[in-house]
């Protein structure tokens, strides 16, 4: 009697193509948690894991989402942490932003004053790019990253936890980029009511006008810029006569009827229109 076949070789190789790595349910929600985050908390959360590996990465939402962080404090372009650990003491992670001067925070006003309704998407978190880059970076390089626990690696789990409760605070109350350079929203709208109010005046007094002059400007205005002259095309030509004739078979009984309503709504759109 032959031996049975354990199995092993009974199995049929096929080339399928390429392997494809399926993403885990954590993986999943993590990239969504991620995508729908607003964008200040959003480019914290990636800059930072840039620093980091993926086991560090998961080990410190792990921590965060368990409550190990006991502390967080932003204030001064810096970003104080206290994360419970291995240790009786909870370790100390500070993550600073780069320095930014007044001359810096300048050019953000004079952003924010050359943009419509800006301070009020800032209220809701919506800051584009060139804002992120003076609030919190413009590059990952840009952070410095310390942590007081044993870990050699550049940025620990600690670091991380910190990193991602900051960016869920971030992502509930937008002030907090603001609070990271010492500002709030009443004074960035001061300062964008002062950079607009400069704006206005430099457009007034860059030719050195005198009073009566200024005068005479704000009575009779500057001369506007010449109408556009779109070109002209006939709404009858452009639509469909197919619909039209349909639409006018309903309440016409002749062709004559027809071609009679036709000729006049040309008639009417040209008086319209010259």
């Amino acid at each position: 009697m032959a031996p049975q076949d354990s199995g092993e070789n009974n199995v049929i190789y096929a080339n399928f193509g390429t392997r494809k790595r399926v993403s885990t349910p954590e993986e999943v929600n993590r990239v969504d948690r991620v995508r729908t985050m607003q964008p200040a908390a959003t480019r914290v959360v990636n800059f930072v894991n840039q620093h980091s590996d993926s086991g560090r990465i998961s080990r410190g939402r792990q921590y965060a989402a368990g409550g190990h962080v006991v502390g967080l404090d932003v204030r001064n372009g810096a970003v104080h942490g206290k994360v419970a650990g291995s240790q009786n003491e909870p370790f100390a992670v500070l993550i600073q932003v780069p320095y930014r001067n007044n001359d810096d925070i300048g050019r953000l006003s004079e952003m924010f004053a050359r943009t419509a309704n800006s301070v009020a998407r800032a209220r809701e978190g919506l800051l584009d790019d060139g804002a992120l880059d003076i609030l919190f970076a413009e590059f990952p390089d840009d952070l410095r990253f310390s942590c007081t626990c044993p870990d050699s690696e550049y940025v620990c789990k600690h670091v991380v936890a910190v990193a991602d409760r900051l960016a869920a605070r971030m992502d509930a109350d937008p002030s907090v980029i603001f609070a990271l350079r010492g500002l709030d929203f009443a004074r960035l709208e001061q300062s964008v009511m002062a950079q607009a109010k400069s704006a206005s005046e430099d457009s007034f007094t860059a030719n050195e006008l005198s009073a009566e002059e200024r005068n005479a400007l704000f009575w009779q205005g500057r001369e506007l810029p010449p109408l556009p002259e779109p070109k002209y095309a006939p709404a009858v030509d452009d639509s469909d006569p197919e619909l039209l004739r349909k639409a006018m078979r309903s309440v016409s009984h002749t062709n004559i009827d027809l071609l009679r309503a036709v000729s006049d709504v040309d008639d009417l759109y040209y008086h319209l229109t010259h």
